[in-house]
């Protein structure tokens, strides 16, 4: 009697298991969308439909669901002026392969505003948790030159007090925010599959 490995029992166990080509075919092309998208993101100069038409009409569709999942991925709450820039691109992105142009107008339009919204009151309000924590962090720094006999400058970034105050208000804003941005691409997602 011979022992077998977990390799001879998995391979004796899958032998007679045929892979779903379909399924794997679904997914690379879907794979193939996701490329597409990560291009078009990073190079302002291409166009993502002539990037599209170069597959067959076959192979479009699931190429399309790639592209769609990928663009939906890459509409986020931006933290900055670049992040900002990614979504405005990724939304452009969207008017190939949702045909409701007029709607995807309209929405982008209020998207952008949306996503400018959320950048200015994400700056503020790390202004404001600034503002509020100076004199804790003042008291901090006195308290350490007290101790050492040297004058110290903290960064309010290596504070966990401060980072703690200002993670729990950006959560509250993101959490508002996030629920509109969830609902908007939900939208955009029933135009995807109306298209």
């Amino acid at each position: 009697m011979s022992i077998k490995s977990s390799w001879e029992i998995a391979l004796e166990r899958t032998k007679d298991v045929e892979p779903d080509r379909e399924n794997i075919e679904t997914n690379r092309l879907g794979t193939e969308g996701k490329k597409l998208v990560s291009r078009f993101l990073d190079d302002t100069e291409a166009v993502l439909q002539d990037q599209l038409d170069e597959f067959d009409a076959t192979q479009r569709p699931g190429v399309r669901i790639g592209v769609h999942e990928a663009l939906a991925a890459n509409l986020n709450l931006p933290v900055d002026e670049m992040a900002l820039r990614r979504n405005r691109r990724a939304a452009v992105g969207l008017t190939a392969i949702i045909s409701d142009r007029k709607k995807l107008q309209m929405m982008t339009q209020q998207l952008e505003q949306f996503f400018t919204e959320y950048l200015q009151e994400r700056n503020q309000v790390r202004e404001t948790v600034d503002r509020q924590y100076q004199p804790r962090l003042q008291q901090k720094e006195e308290e350490l030159a007290r101790r050492t006999g040297q004058r110290v400058r903290i960064d309010p970034a290596t504070d966990p007090e401060y980072v703690g105050l200002l993670r729990q208000q950006l959560v509250s804003l993101e959490d508002k925010y996030g629920t509109v941005l969830s609902q908007v691409k939900g939208e955009i997602s029933e135009m995807f599959h109306r298209s």
